[in-house]
C-alpha cells in the first residue's frame, strides 16, 4: 500500500475533518476568522487527524463525529503551536506563503493561536473523556516544555545529541503520538494495544523532525515552501550541524563556533556549511537515524492484536511516505508540501 492508497480509503472521512476545521473556528471577531481560514488555507496534508482516523480504525472504531471532532482539535493544536513558533522564530514563509505574524503582525498570531488552543479544549471538553483530555493537556504541556527547552539553548553549539532528540521527542513527537492514541482511546483501545500505538507515534514523530532537520540543509526554498538553512540562521543546532561539528577537525570546529553566534548568516556561509555536512556526511546520518525510527516504529504495531489489523498497512504507509518524500525526492527538485 502507498501513501495515495491511504488518502483515497480515507478520502470522505478526511473531507469531514476538513468541514469540521473549517466550521469550528467561527468567531463574532472578525479577525479570528480571517486569519484562520488563511491558516487552515496554507496546505498540509492533515497528518495528524489523519493519525487520530487511523488509530481509531485500527482499533475497531470506524470515523464518526466524535472521531471527526478529536481529529479537529489535534489540528487545531498543531496550527497554534505553528503560529507561536513563528513568532518565536521570526520566521516570515511557511508553506511558500507568508507566515501569519508577517502579514498581520506577532501579536495577532499570537492571540488567534491562543483561540486555536481554547476552541481544540472546548471541542474535548464536550465529551469531557478524563483520560482523552490528561493524554491531551499532556502533550501540550510537553510540546510547549519542548519550545521552552529549545529556546534556552539556542545558539550553543555544545548541546548533546540526547538534548537534541529530546527537544525533537517533546516539540513534535508528543502531539504526533497523541494523535494516534487519541484514535485508540475512543475506540476503547486495551493496554497492550494503547502501548503499541503510543509507541509507533513517538517513534513516527521522531522520523519525521528529523527528516524535516536534514531537508532544511538539503533542498531549495522550491523544495522546501520556505527558505532553507532556517534553523542554521536563527541559531538552532539541530542533528545535521551538531554532528558536522563533534566530527570537524578543530579549523571547522572554530568556524562553526563563529557561525552559530553570527546572526547575520548570509547565502555563502550557508552553502560553505552545507558543503561540509557532505563530506562529513552529517545530512546521510540523520537520514539514517530517521530510517531506524521509522522501522521501529512500524516493528511496534507488530507487537499488538487489534481488531482491524489491516490498518497496520496504513499507518506503515503513512510512515513510509514521509521518509521517501524526503529522502527519495531532495535530489528530484519535487516541492514537498508541509504537513
Amino acid at each position: 500500500m502507498e501513501f495515495r492508497d491511504v488518502i483515497q480509503d480515507l478520502k470522505s472521512d478526511l473531507a469531514r475533518v476538513e468541514k469540521a476545521i473549517n466550521q469550528n473556528y467561527k468567531s463574532d471577531v472578525p479577525l479570528i476568522p480571517g486569519i484562520s481560514s488563511y491558516l487552515m488555507s496554507c496546505g498540509g496534508k492533515r497528518i495528524r487527524p489523519m493519525l487520530v482516523l487511523l488509530g481509531a480504525k485500527l482499533c475497531g472504531r470506524e470515523t464518526d463525529d466524535a472521531v471527526v471532532k478529536h481529529g479537529c482539535a489535534i489540528e487545531y493544536l498543531h496550527a497554534a503551536s505553528l503560529l507561536h513558533d513563528d513568532v518565536v522564530d521570526e520566521t516570515t514563509v511557511r508553506r511558500g506563503k507568508e507566515t501569519v505574524n508577517a502579514k498581520w503582525g506577532s501579536d495577532a498570531s499570537i492571540l488567534v493561536g491562543d483561540f486555536l488552543i481554547s476552541r481544540s479544549i472546548l471541542i474535548l471538553a464536550e465529551d469531557c473523556e478524563r483520560k482523552i483530555i490528561q493524554a491531551v493537556t499532556e502533550a501540550t504541556k510537553v510540546l510547549v516544555e519542548g519550545g521552552i527547552y529549545e529556546y534556552t539553548e539556542a545558539r550553543n553549539i555544545n548541546v548533546t545529541e540526547k538534548h537534541i532528540l529530546d527537544v525533537i521527542y517533546r516539540k513534535t513527537s508528543s502531539l504526533i503520538s497523541v494523535s494516534v492514541r487519541l484514535g485508540g482511546l475512543l475506540a476503547n483501545a486495551t493496554e497492550q494495544q494503547e502501548t503499541a500505538i503510543i509507541s509507533f507515534g513517538d517513534d513516527f514523530g521522531m522520523a519525521f523532525q528529523l527528516m524535516d532537520d536534514a531537508l532544511d540543509y538539503d533542498a531549495d526554498e522550491t523544495v522546501l515552501g520556505k527558505p532553507p538553512g532556517t534553523d542554521f540562521k536563527e541559531g538552532h543546532v539541530t542533528l545535521p550541524l551538531h554532528h558536522l561539528y563533534n566530527n570537524a577537525d578543530r579549523p571547522l570546529k572554530k568556524e562553526i563556533e563563529a557561525f552559530i553566534k553570527n546572526e547575520n548568516i548570509t547565502e555563502k556561509d550557508l552553502q560553505y556549511i552545507v558543503g561540509q555536512m557532505h563530506k562529513y556526511k552529517s545530512i546521510d546520518y540523520t537520514l539514517n537515524l530517521a530510517r531506524f525510527y521509522i522501522d521501529r516504529a512500524k516493528s511496534h504495531l507488530r507487537k499488538a492484536d487489534f481488531p482491524a489489523p489491516r490498518y497496520i498497512e496504513h499507518l506503515d504507509a503513512v510512515a513510509e511516505y514521509i521518509y521517501s518524500r524526503h529522502a527519495g525526492q531532495r535530489d528530484a527538485g519535487v516541492k514537498v508540501q508541509s504537513l
